[in-house]
């Protein structure tokens, strides 16, 4: 059973490593 919790974590999450790649590709 998934939780809410676990899914908002993975979505943080998820969109941090997309911000830290974007960042990191366009100076």
């Amino acid at each position: 059973m998934i939780s809410i919790l676990m899914i908002v974590t993975i979505l943080m999450l998820v969109t941090l490593l997309i911000v830290t790649l974007i960042q990191s590709w366009s100076f």
